[in-house]
């Protein structure tokens, strides 16, 4: 009886394996349209890698910073939540930097300029500004990483990466979503 158990289970695993994958290239249902850009294509691996660690050092940053700063509970929560998407990300793209037919440099710790520019205005910002400049910033570093994963995601030709991609463009458009609901009207366009 359970070997019979069993063998009907392991039966049934591909199925679920298969279910849980993500195509990379259909992944997210969002349009340039709704997102606000195009995804970027022809991207090099290595030049993918660099721009999607830049974006979520920035969203790590900047997030543990709006989860203690931010004056709205609301806001608090959704930097948490986007931190855990962002280091959990983060995590699987430097994973996917090395396999058995290649290696790619592991990018900077450190923010680009730019990047480093908008925490720096972050870090400064009055009480009274904080959350509405936080989930600013926020959608235009997503809206950036979007265009990066979801052109890598389309015609990326690492498979490790066009995976971490892939996976990345529907988080990022939930993250989009929710940030624009909090974002006071006046500031969402």
């Amino acid at each position: 009886m359970k070997i019979a158990i069993v063998a009907a289970l392991l039966t049934l695993a591909p199925v679920t394996v298969l279910a849980q994958a993500v195509s990379p290239a259909t992944s997210g249902t969002m349009t340039s349209a709704d997102v606000g850009v195009s995804p970027i294509s022809g991207q090099s691996g290595p030049n993918y890698v660099l721009a999607a660690a830049d974006a979520n050092l920035y969203q790590i940053k900047a997030a543990q910073l709006a989860a203690t700063r931010a004056q709205r509970d609301d806001v608090k929560a959704y930097a948490k939540r986007v931190l855990a998407e962002t280091q959990s990300s983060h995590k699987a793209l430097l994973a996917a930097l090395k396999n058995d037919q290649r290696t790619i440099k592991a990018p900077p710790s450190n923010l680009s300029a730019d990047r480093a520019a908008l925490l720096k205005l972050l870090q400064k910002a009055p009480k009274s500004a904080f959350d509405n400049l936080y989930l600013t910033q926020s959608a235009q570093v997503q809206q950036a990483a979007w265009a990066v994963h979801k052109g890598y995601a389309q015609d990326g030709t690492d498979p490790a990466l066009q995976q971490v991609a892939g996976t990345a463009v529907p988080v990022l458009e939930n993250e989009l979503t929710t940030g624009k609901s909090l974002t006071p009207s006046g500031l969402a366009g």
